[in-house]
């Protein structure tokens, strides 16, 4: 019977770490974005020095159209990090299930192996 409860604690276990890997993967892909947004900000800070003085994209008005693209992209970087944020803050309540599960399982197995 013991064993039993060592396998329910296995598989709870393997439940977990599945559900920290789906937490992770979110949080990896909130980081990436985060680097592009980085990225884009010392891209845009360098071209506006650039753009300090006379510059031949001011003739065709590309500081303008520079900072439409710029605007462009960190809204959609903001729109997708804050689409990962709320996948992670719905995933955060399995992830407690499946911590309860691995820990309860756990305590059990150890109970009925002493």
């Amino acid at each position: 019977m013991s064993h039993k409860w060592a396998q329910l604690a296995k598989l709870a276990t393997l439940a977990f770490d599945r559900e920290v890997s789906k937490l992770s993967e979110l949080k990896e892909a909130e980081s990436k974005l985060a680097s592009q947004r980085e990225k884009l900000e010392g891209m845009n800070a360098q071209a506006l020095e650039d753009f300090a003085g006379p510059h031949p994209a001011h003739w065709t008005n590309g500081d303008f159209l520079w900072q439409a693209w710029v605007a462009q992209n960190a809204k959609a970087i903001g729109i997708e990090q804050a689409r990962l944020r709320v996948l992670a803050e719905m995933h955060k309540p399995e992830l407690k299930k499946a911590f309860g599960r691995k820990t309860v399982m756990e305590n059990l197995a150890r109970r009925k192996t002493q």
